[in-house]
């Protein structure tokens, strides 16, 4: 019974340590690494060389493979640059794995005082500390588990129940394999797992064969935990995940025929290249996990092209991450501000036409083959990625034509997602009032407010692409303050006899956003008139 809790209590610790340890680094991480990965995936090398630190740091292969769906979904990275990140996170995960087959007990213990002392001393209360040290107390903690794991499943390996069930284990592959996937499914890990069994092997408990097919399996099971991640994800995003599930079953495929050719004595494999380089089998297991890496992540970047074409064919993009994607911005223009800023304008004039399609969605002689709920969530994209790019431009620009007019463009990139907001509440409030007849007071109303709103957007998006004085005149003029029109609009229909509480509320809200849309159409267009020469008109 000690036995049991020895090893549990270890099993506890060390899946605290892997929660602190991934937890904390992604918060000292978080700050930089969308600005960091912009620059590193110009290059295959750099984004590789990223994605080897980023495993290592997080310990999690789909930890990464998920932040970078994320970043591809934002439109900050496009997919053939972000996938050697995806591909060389594994190699990352391998360090933990090395570090467990040495002995390294002092360290721990020094470790643990060390941050022990750092948090009574309330470091941990300092924003640039706090992080920090959580991960080390992570760090100290798993290998504080790793060590009661050794010493409560030292005793079993002369306990004769565990001797006749490794020997059933080990009378089929197929039955390690299995418990190394399902483990890996379970931990969502399979470098977890694999720190697990090196430790069992450390001590004796589990042989060098098993231990190897329970690495393999586990890999497939972390494939497997990916996939299962990834069910609720579509297009883009899915394409990285089931290019992670196809790295990890690959270099297994690769890697246990020199395996099963080794074990039934045809030819050295796997198990003889780790001998050659050390004697310590714990070791040599280790070497075995990053050996798979290794290989897994060779071929993919070999045949990431292809790769990459494969999945996308059973994965194809949705409309929203089509329409989400700049048309005009892009990260290697921030190097010729006042282009940028140029690319910043007509990004925006785009906009605008997705504005006029989100109100077609409720105009009579309009409609779109896409949603509104599509339009608005990529719109609102679009917007943010905007404001990140003048954000960068900013930073790195003290010029001060380019610091005024970058502050302008903000402005007005803050007025478009209120627009963009606007719109997708007006179409919400049109369609929950339902289908109205013709002739009924406020169905023609609805029906004016509509065709005004998208008239005055048509109108806005040219003027702003012109940027002609007389057409922005002209566009002040339209939107000139309606409070007190739509006030009387409002008083006229809610004296009808008919109005119902449901009409009361479409009514309010209606009117409502439509004078906020014609208010910000409006501040949009002091600030172009503002940006233009007296003789441009």
């Amino acid at each position: 019974m000690e036995i049991a809790f020895d090893i549990f209590a270890g099993l506890g610790l060390f899946f605290v340590g892997v929660k602190l340890i991934g937890s904390n680094l992604k918060e000292l991480t978080g700050r930089w690494f969308r600005r960091l990965i912009g620059a590193v995936t110009r290059t295959p090398i750099f984004s590789a060389l990223v994605g080897i630190l980023s495993g290592a740091l997080t310990q999690s292969s789909s930890a990464i493979t998920f932040m970078s769906i994320g970043m591809v979904s934002a439109g900050l990275v496009e997919v053939a640059k972000v996938a050697p990140m995806v591909i060389w996170a594994n190699v990352g995960t391998s360090v933990l794995v090395l570090l467990s087959a040495i002995e390294i007990n002092l360290v721990v213990l020094f470790l643990l005082g060390v941050t022990g002392l750092a948090y009574y001393f309330d470091m941990d209360r300092a924003p640039r500390f706090r992080h920090l040290l959580g991960a080390l107390l992570g760090l100290g903690l798993l290998f504080l588990g790793l060590e009661l794991i050794k010493a409560g499943a030292a005793p079993l390996k002369t306990m004769g129940e565990v001797r006749d069930f490794l020997a059933f284990a080990a009378s089929s592959q197929i039955l390690a394999f299995l418990i190394g996937l399902i483990l890996a499914v379970i931990a969502q890990s399979s470098a977890t797992v694999s720190i697990v069994a090196v430790t069992m092997t450390n001590v004796g408990v589990l042989t060098m064969d098993q231990t190897i097919i329970i690495v393999l399996g586990a890999s497939v099971g972390s494939g497997i935990s990916t996939a299962l991640l990834a069910t609720n994800l579509s297009g883009i995003g899915r394409q990285l995940a089931h290019l992670q599930v196809v790295i990890k079953v690959v270099g297994v495929a690769l890697v246990l025929p020199f395996f099963v050719v080794e074990t039934l004595g045809i030819a050295p494999g796997v198990r003889a290249l780790a001998e050659a380089i050390t004697t310590n089998s714990a070791t040599q297991v280790a070497l075995i996990y990053l050996l798979l890496q290794l290989v897994s992540a060779s071929f993919a970047s070999a045949f990431q092209r292809p790769l990459l074409g494969l999945m996308a064919r059973f994965s194809r993009p949705t409309a929203e991450e089509v329409l989400s994607k700049p048309h005009y911005i892009y990260a290697e223009a921030i190097e010729e501000p006042r282009s940028a800023l140029e690319l910043v304008d007509r990004e925006q004039m785009r906009l605008f036409g997705l504005l006029t399609s989100i109100i077609d969605a409720v105009r009579e002689d309009g409609g779109t083959p896409f949603a509104p709920a599509v339009l608005y969530a990529a719109g609102k994209t679009v917007a943010m990625r905007c404001d990140e790019f003048l954000a960068e431009i900013l930073d790195q620009n003290s010029a001060r034509d380019v610091l005024l007019d970058g502050i302008d463009l903000q402005k007005r990139n803050e007025i478009l997602l209120g627009l963009i907001g606007t719109a997708n509440e007006y179409v919400t409030a049109v369609r929950q009032a339902g289908p109205r007849p013709r002739g009924d007071r406020l169905g023609d109303l609805l029906f004016a407010l509509g065709e005004s709103v998208h008239t005055i957007l048509s109108i806005a998006g040219d003027a702003f692409a012109s940027k002609d004085r007389a057409d922005l005149d002209m566009l002040l003029e339209l939107t000139s303050d309606r409070s007190a029109q739509m006030e009387g609009i409002r008083r006229r229909i809610m004296g009808l006899d008919d109005i119902t509480p449901a009409d009361h509320d479409t009514l309010y809200a209606t009117t409502t956003l439509f004078e906020r849309a014609l208010w910000l159409v409006r501040r949009y267009a002091a600030l172009v008139e503002r940006s233009v020469p007296a003789a441009a008109g």
